[in-house]
């Protein structure tokens, strides 16, 4: 083991001598234990209790990860202050080793700081930021991965002065990582089934007259018209963005259009709602709805990158780096080819002004992730915040 600094050996860590049969056996318990489909809280709980008899730390954060964006939707401590705009800024917005989007589509899906510094950690901006600041050194990172999906990802961390986390220990994080990403998946189902508070906000619906005066308003639509005005739910009736779908709702109608109008609208606060319009009662009387509901992350990312100039075929590529696609993945699903994929990625960083996958993530991440995780939105079973609606299929 190369010892740097804050990881010089220490004589109480046996970790380093784990020996496979101490490994089969926390794994088979790791696996009986994310059979029970408890909470995502109380499997954390229990699972780090039995990581300490082998794997030896003295903090842990655990991360639960939108599948579909590969975004943090919650995190969980044990032992530790937080942090986490210090840990997200350093995940989505720095250059640095060991991001969760990397281990989950490594061979190996965990991994110790001083190995990915080959021996120096002080070569990372999270151990001088982060780690160093409060007394920290030696981290292992892992990436909760099963059936091609990344539903969260594990830190431990011991205090400065002792020893790095054990290749047979990285080895051990790396086997559990398929169970705790089924038991993360188990946990939100059980969280969804049990947490009557947890279910997603209603949309607010709001019908108005040939005029555009308000007529009915449902009890759910106050905040969001407040939101979407930035002043009162009176101001939210006669915004541009109200007033605009309801006069192209009924020139769709009128038309005889299938397909009646929405547009998702960003607030002066920085969120973004969807509008859809609506047909209510005869269509002789021009009375419309308005339907509003706070918008999908996966919404939003679309509108933030056409602000850059994003042409259509780059911003098929960026969503897909979204998710998590490798060049290969994005090449064979759009029909090109890994050359012309890297070219679009390159255009696509030039004009955003992001140098990685990470920084692009960014974009979206502190403008609609980190928001909700400081204010303790839940998340529903697909592990996305339960305020925030599904895209709607084509």
């Amino acid at each position: 083991m190369v010892e740097r600094a804050g990881c010089r050996r220490h004589p109480e860590f046996s970790g380093a001598g784990m020996s496979a049969r101490a490994r089969e056996r926390l794994l088979d318990d790791l696996s009986r234990l994310a059979l029970i489909g408890q909470t995502r809280r109380e499997f954390f709980d229990e699972a780090a209790a039995r990581l300490r008899r082998v794997v030896p730390f003295d903090g842990a954060c655990w991360h639960t990860l939108d599948p579909g964006s590969h975004l943090i939707t919650q995190h969980h401590l044990q032992g530790l202050p937080d942090a986490f705009p210090v840990v997200a800024h350093n995940e989505y917005a720095t250059v640095d080793v060991n991001k969760f989007a990397d281990l989950a589509r490594a061979p190996r899906r965990a991994a110790t700081l001083l190995e990915a510094t080959e021996g120096h950690p002080e070569r990372s901006p999270r151990f001088r930021d982060l780690l160093s600041n409060v007394g920290l050194g030696p981290e292992l990172r892992s990436a909760f991965v099963a059936d091609g999906s990344t539903w969260g990802a594990l830190i431990l961390v011991r205090e400065a002065g002792k020893p790095d986390f054990s290749d047979a220990e990285v080895d051990a994080l790396d086997k559990a990582s398929h169970l705790f990403a089924r038991a993360v998946r188990r946990g939100l189902v059980a969280e969804a089934t049990e947490d009557v508070a947890a279910l997603p906000e209603a949309p607010g619906v709001v019908e108005l007259d040939a005029a555009g005066a308000p007529v009915r308003v449902s009890s759910t639509a106050a905040p969001l018209l407040a939101q979407l005005s930035g002043e009162s739910e009176e101001a939210g009736f006669r915004s541009a963005a109200i007033q605009a779908m309801a006069s192209a709702t009924r020139a769709a109608i009128a038309s005889g259009a299938l397909d009646l109008p929405s547009s998702t609208v960003k607030t002066p606060a920085g969120s973004w709602l969807v509008l859809h319009g609506a047909l209510l009662g005869r269509e002789r009387s021009q009375h419309v709805a308005v339907f509003i509901q706070r918008a999908h992350p996966m919404l939003v990312a679309p509108l933030l990158l056409k602000a850059y100039g994003l042409t259509a075929r780059e911003l098929e590529v960026a969503q897909l780096t979204f998710r998590g696609a490798t060049a290969a993945q994005a090449a064979q699903r759009l029909g090109i080819s890994v050359h012309t994929v890297n070219d679009h990625l390159k255009a696509i960083y030039d004009k955003t002004g992001a140098h990685t996958r990470g920084e692009l993530s960014a974009t979206l991440f502190f403008g609609e992730h980190l928001p909700r995780i400081q204010n303790r939105v839940a998340v529903g079973d697909d592990a996305s915040f339960v305020d925030a609606p599904r895209p709607r299929k084509a």
